[in-house]
Parts: structure tokens; sequence; C-alpha cells
């Protein structure tokens, strides 16, 4: 069930077809574990939800180092990040958007959850 693997806090995450970039393996593909991290999905695709070292704010990662995404694994992962939003956001925050403008590492594809400030 979605809610409970969100509720479970991984260990560490390594994608598949990881990249290097100037010699130096992909952030992304090689998540290291000291932000919050949520959920780490296997099923039915990789992904996990983590805070953003950069912005601090939740963020989704897929498990494959590539931009290209169904509608569907689109919306399987909102609705995942939504749990956590509803969470982290409650009391604090009423109203967040999905950013989905990957603006540091365009290359492999995830998305942040930001609260409205306005």
């Amino acid at each position: 069930m979605l809610t409970d693997a969100v509720e479970r806090n991984l260990g560490s995450a390594q994608c598949e077809g990881g990249s290097f970039v100037a010699d130096r393996p992909c952030d992304l593909c090689v998540l290291a574990r000291y932000t919050q991290w949520y959920a780490e999905f296997h099923h039915p695709f990789r992904f996990t939800i983590l805070d953003c070292d950069s912005c601090d704010v939740p963020i989704v990662v897929l498990g494959e180092h590539r931009v290209e995404v169904t509608p569907e694994e689109v919306a399987y992962m909102e609705k995942a990040l939504s749990l956590v939003a509803e969470q982290k956001y409650a009391g604090k925050f009423p109203k967040w958007m999905f950013d989905h403008q990957m603006r540091q590492i365009p290359d492999h594809y995830h998305f942040h959850v930001r609260p409205l400030l306005w």
C-alpha cells in the first residue's frame, strides 16, 4: 500500500544505469543519506523520496538515470510525494505545489514539492 511505503524509512540507494559527469558519478544516481529520507519504492518502478540537500524540501528522485518518464510514472510519484507533503507541511503551509523544473541536475528525472508562501 502506498501509505505504508511512504512511512518506511530505508537506507541508501543507487540508481540503475548510473551516469558519470566529468569522471564523477551523478549525485542523484548515488544518493547519500545525510538528509531526511521518507521512502524508497521498488514497485512498480524505483524511486526515492527524501529532503533535497540544496533547498530542504521533499524531492522525488527516479531510480534510473533518465529524463523521459511516462504520465503514469509522474502521477504515481506525485501521489506518493503528496502524502509526504501533507505530513511535512501540516499546520505550517496549507498549500503547496509540485515543481518539475530540474535546475541543477537536468539529466536525471526528479521534482520537488514546495510550499506556497503567498
